[in-house]
């Protein structure tokens, strides 16, 4: 009975480390920040870029576990760094899956990393083998993000929500939008549009590092935009 107990200890301290470590230890490594030099910049230079619409059309920080409305020690993005570089208008671009031995050449769809990385950092259960769930999932987030900002940070959904953003910006306040990088989560349905569109996404790649069935990635295995033609309208029909 010693040993169980001991052994059901030394399993609670590994999950416990595994919920407070892990992400972290993963993030640092998979996301490098370099620290420059300082270099110096003109009066002039500062007064143009205070009045330049900065916009940064890619960052996956909803996938790792940070509050994004406090300021970092890793990883790239949150509000206070935006905020300081004058960032206007920040893409949150979800990531859903990525395989192992990821690589710009070729990669299969087989193996999947988030399904674990899911799992360590307490996401629903529902996530772990649905890039539809961890798209939506990563959505709530920026919307509870945005919600508790106190007005740093809107969520763009229309042409109109930009335009009055930027018509009534002031110094710190961020906007965001939703995208996706890949139709992953789709899942081989053209219906799950609406469901995702309604929880925020507005751009979406057809692929990312691995083929989809919208279209054949430039790192996957296929290497051709033909996979809709012969995959997604089988996956997807019209309603009558």
């Amino acid at each position: 009975m010693k040993i169980l107990r001991r052994l059901a200890l030394v399993i609670v301290v590994l999950l416990v480390a595994a919920w407070f470590v892990l992400p972290g230890m993963i993030e640092n490594r998979n996301n490098h920040v370099l620290n420059h030099p300082p270099y110096t910049v003109s009066a002039t230079t500062k007064e143009l870029h205070n009045k330049l619409i900065v916009a940064d059309l890619h960052a996956d920080s909803l996938l790792w576990k940070r509050n994004l409305l406090e300021r970092g020690t890793r990883g790239h993005v949150d509000i206070p760094r935006l905020a300081e570089g004058n960032v206007a208008l920040q893409a949150f671009t979800v990531v859903t899956t990525s395989p192992r031995k990821l690589n710009i050449y070729r990669n299969s769809d087989k193996t999947d990393q988030i399904s674990w990385l899911a799992f360590v950092q307490g996401w629903p259960p529902r996530t772990w083998n649905s890039p539809k769930e961890r798209a939506l999932y990563q959505a709530a987030r920026l919307h509870q993000f945005a919600q508790e900002s106190q007005g740093k940070l809107t969520i763009i959904k229309s042409r109109e929500n930009l335009q009055k953003f930027l018509a009534t910006r002031t110094p710190g306040q961020v906007a965001g939008f939703l995208g996706a990088e890949g139709a992953q989560p789709l899942e081989g349905r053209l219906e799950n549009l609406d469901e995702l569109y309604n929880a925020g996404f507005r751009m979406m790649a057809p692929s990312h590092f691995t083929d989809t069935a919208v279209g054949g990635s430039a790192a996957g295995m296929t290497k051709d935009l033909q996979n809709w033609a012969v995959n997604g309208y089988a996956a997807w029909k019209p309603k009558a």
